[in-house]
């Protein structure tokens, strides 16, 4: 048995249990297409009356079914989960086809072009180097009445442009604008950050990290990687440093920065970016698969180009 028939058993299993634990709700698998064409299996209860209801993925779940099998008290922790997620069926969002209500509500991700080609024609958005710019809504917890904190939010689709009355254009222009007003990248050294998570291991590797400095550029969010589009902030560093920068798609959340040193090989950066990506990496996370070049003259150059300025 393949693991996509045993995965697609245990979703089917799954179902089953829950449409025991929900008698009278609609209980369906759906399959979501996610960053980078990954395909997640989610599965729904709606009740009746039930206008909103959230989407659980299944994955998570299943190493610990195959390991022990679907038990009573696995289907437990994720019925308690699910209701945890739940909005009850008071909520409407019905103001969120409005487009005034959620304009300011917009922001805008990075993700790889080529990756997501299929995905981007429903998508509004627009290109950045190799990459694409994303507009997303977010939806504030308190409107959602949930147990649980945080924030929820949607990639606006062109079914939205249509909703809201709108070009993409304008949803792009928006998304960008209030990204760069309320989002505001920080820039860490990463032997800070590894001193703050382990000490051990940052006092033993201080002399390898001073001797190739690092930084962490970020807004703080999970979909801090958008930070390369504050080219301004960029040129800032590399002023700072009086030097040009490698810039590092670690993932979709952040970007490392490396200060240009002579002789330094991108093909080295390429190699260890992939190596991550392939080991340490859900391929949903992943940003891109080389190195970047910014000038602080000239920001990014495509293809990397090497201007020497070191002083």
């Amino acid at each position: 048995m393949t693991d996509i028939i045993r995965f697609e058993s245990f979703a089917d299993e799954v179902r089953a249990a829950m449409e025991s634990r929900y008698p009278g709700d609609r209980v369906e698998l759906k399959r979501v297409t996610k960053n980078n064409g990954v395909i997640y299996t989610g599965i729904t209860v709606c009740a009746e009356d039930e206008k909103v209801y959230p989407t659980m993925y299944l994955e998570p779940f299943y190493e610990e079914a195959e390991e022990g099998g679907l038990t009573e008290e696995l289907i437990d922790r994720m019925c308690d989960i699910y209701e945890s997620r739940r909005v009850g069926n008071t909520l409407s969002l019905e103001h969120l086809k409005d487009y005034a209500a959620v304009r300011d509500r917009l922001r805008c991700k990075l993700i790889n072009y080529e990756a997501n080609a299929g995905r981007l024609e429903e998508i509004p958005h627009r290109r950045f180097l190799d990459l694409a710019i994303v507009p997303y809504c977010t939806i504030r917890d308190n409107e959602l009445n949930r147990r649980i904190a945080g924030e929820a939010s949607f990639v606006v689709t062109n079914v939205n442009l249509k909703l809201w009355g709108v070009t993409g254009d304008e949803v792009m222009e928006d998304s960008i604008g209030n990204t760069l007003r309320e989002e505001h990248p920080q820039i860490s050294c990463m032997f800070d950050i590894l001193r703050n998570l382990n000490p051990g291991f940052a006092e033993a590797t201080e002399d390898e990290i001073r001797n190739c400095p690092m930084y962490v550029m970020t807004t703080g969010c999970s979909n801090g990687a958008i930070s390369m589009i504050y080219e301004d902030r960029l040129r800032e560093f590399c002023n700072n440093i009086g030097r040009d920068i490698y810039v590092i798609p670690s993932s979709i959340s952040e970007v490392i920065l490396v200060p240009y040193e002579e002789g330094a090989s991108e093909e080295m950066f390429n190699e260890m970016i992939r190596e991550v990506n392939e080991t340490q990496l859900d391929r949903v996370d992943i940003l891109s698969d080389h190195v970047y070049y910014f000038d602080r003259d000239l920001g990014f150059t495509e293809p990397v180009i090497k201007m020497k300025k070191v002083s």
